[in-house]
């Protein structure tokens, strides 16, 4: 009978630890888009597109490079630019509003270029109001 408590006891805790894991959080702080600072020309940029529909998709950056990145979008068009520090990982909002794209489609220009890669989580972000987003990682 000690043995059978003992078991009882064993799968019990192990529930409340299996219950206790933390929620999924989404990893994105939010990043506002700025029109003052460095004027930069159009052949600094290097230009970067994902060409896949996920419509009302966000756009995470993922800044791995060593050094600053300034980004500007080509699609969906949105006034400003944003600057991502080393190490920093934001979701790209205007006016206090995540910036989402209609078709699911984005084409950005980063500088300095950069080497690049694009996945897409279909649960990122959605409890911020985005159908899933797209992560830009630059190294």
């Amino acid at each position: 009978m000690k043995i059978a408590g003992f078991i009882a006891a064993g799968v019990a805790m192990a529930a409340v630890v299996v219950g206790a894991a933390p929620a999924q959080a989404d990893f994105t702080d939010p990043v506002e888009f700025t029109d003052s600072g460095e004027n930069v020309e159009d052949e600094a940029f290097g230009e970067y597109a994902v060409n896949r529909t996920e419509p009302g998709s966000c756009l995470v950056v993922q800044n791995h490079t060593g050094g600053r990145v300034t980004l500007r979008l080509n699609y969906p068009t949105s006034s400003g630019k944003w600057t991502f520090k080393h190490d920093q990982v934001g979701v790209l909002m205007r006016n206090g509003r995540l910036v989402t794209s209609p078709s699911g489609n984005w084409s950005v220009r980063t500088n300095p270029p950069i080497v690049y890669k694009w996945v897409y989580d279909g649960k990122l972000n959605s409890r911020r109001g985005c159908n899933g987003s797209w992560v830009l990682t630059m190294n």
